[in-house]
């Protein structure tokens, strides 16, 4: 009997969601209409901008919404778009969902562009594709090397915080003249996130392996503790990260295996997305390519609500954000795996960048639990055209069943660098001996 209950508490969830996504297709205000602010005294008639889990935070009282328009086109740079465009027909999703070459029926050692350059709603695939796009438009940044922040915060505020660096190199997604060719295990993306603060928690690191095949991901824990390097699962990158309101998988809002996932198109709306400035920072690439990172802000995040004194919301709302009116699909995906933590993820795809803007996450019980926001800004090189779309500012992950946040903040820093060469960082930094190396 439970079981029977349990199925139709999921069904009715899924009814639920698809039902709140239709319903914001018979908006008629357009997004010239909005407002000065939006807050909990007139938001009812500007429901169908919001996502639901937003709504209920407006609602509310926690946030108040503040819409405005950006000064740039928010789009990847020309060069990304014209090799896009060059994959036209070319690839496919397989029954497994594993991305393949036409021509040979394998994962492709290394595509350029977004793979999946027209997208068909009508594709049986449609909800694969988009994400694999997301994947790719992500892979195009090469390698990067972030000064991260962390930050725990309840109803008054930060609690606690770790900072450190985030390595990132992807193998795949490399323009020509950038690919790196020993690559015999088939890796797809390395991670390396390098605690160095407090030194309570300094040299609690984790590094992760995605392979393109279906091998499982390699995944390894130093916890300094015991001096011991753990192994770990596939799994457990949807365990709480340092005890925080976020895991592995939610970096950049979807950072997993895209096969351990079954997706599905929901449908389009147009939703407000979180700019930090709406304005563009320029960011001159150094000789090598390298392409300094820049912020709208000057301290380690952007400003949340408990830093502002006047502020009567929620402790981890946003402060001093533009919300732009955006054209997202929404796309469902579910775990594969029975020991993944999480059941039911919903994504809110940009249709132009393919930035997930924000994601609704359910516990396997079919009870909602966590919701996340992307809040960027734009960077550009005025001589080279390249710019961040796609990167992140802040992503903040807001449990609603213990009412806690976590936000996870890029912030400028002399070794923060996106576009990285294999020179600068290469699959040699992320061996288990410099890890361990790294961690004492």
């Amino acid at each position: 009997m439970k079981i029977i209950k349990s199925i139709f508490k999921c069904i009715g969830l899924a009814m639920l969601c698809m039902l709140t996504i239709l319903l914001g297709f018979s908006s008629s205000l357009q997004a010239a209409e909005l407002p000065n602010a939006i807050d909990k005294k007139n938001c009812a008639q500007y429901k169908d901008f919001f996502v639901p889990a937003m709504y209920r935070a407006v609602e509310r009282g926690d946030y108040v919404i503040t819409p405005g328009k950006i000064n740039f086109s928010y789009k990847h740079d020309d060069m990304f778009l014209a090799a896009s465009a060059k994959n036209k027909g070319k690839f496919d999703v397989n029954a497994n969902g594993d991305l393949i070459d036409k021509s040979t029926g394998k994962y492709p050692d290394n595509i350029y562009g977004m793979p999946f350059p027209n997208i068909d709603l009508k594709d049986p695939k449609v909800a694969d594709k988009i994400i694999y796009n997301f994947d790719f438009q992500r892979y195009r940044f090469m390698a990067s090397r972030d000064n991260i922040r962390v930050r725990w915060m309840d109803k008054r505020g930060e609690e606690r915080y770790a900072a450190g660096y985030d390595q990132r190199l992807y193998m795949n997604g490399r323009p020509q003249g950038q690919e790196i060719g020993d690559n015999p295990n088939k890796i797809l993306t390395y991670e390396f996130q390098n605690i160095k603060e407090p030194m309570t928690v300094r040299g609690t690191n984790t590094m992760g392996y995605i392979y393109m095949d279906n091998k499982e991901n390699s995944n390894f824990a130093y916890v300094p503790a015991i001096r011991r390097i753990r192994q770990t699962t596939s799994a457990s990158r949807s365990d709480p990260y340092m005890g925080s309101d976020s895991w592995m998988d939610a970096n950049y809002m979807w950072g997993g295996k895209t096969p351990s996932m079954k997706w599905k198109y929901l449908g389009e709306k147009t939703i407000l997305a979180s700019f930090s400035s709406p304005d563009m920072l320029p960011a001159n690439s150094l000789p090598d390519g390298r392409m300094p990172r820049v912020f709208p802000f000057t301290g380690p995040s952007v400003q949340m609500g408990f830093e502002n004194s006047n502020w009567k919301g929620a402790s981890w709302a946003p402060q001093n954000i533009t919300y732009v009116p955006r054209k997202v699909w929404v796309i469902e995906q579910y775990p594969k795996d029975p020991y993944y933590n999480w059941g039911l993820h919903i994504n809110y795809v940009d249709q132009e960048s393919y930035t997930i803007w924000y994601k609704e996450v359910y516990e396997r019980s079919g009870d909602f639990r966590t919701w996340a926001t992307m809040i960027v800004h734009y960077s550009e090189d005025p001589k080279t055209g390249r710019n961040n779309t796609g990167d992140r500012d802040t992503s903040l992950y807001i449990d609603e069943k213990v009412w806690h946040a976590t936000s996870t903040n890029n912030s400028a820093d002399p070794q923060s660098f996106i576009f990285l060469p294999a020179s600068k960082l290469n699959h040699k930094f992320f061996t288990v001996n410099n890890f361990l190396l790294l961690s004492k």
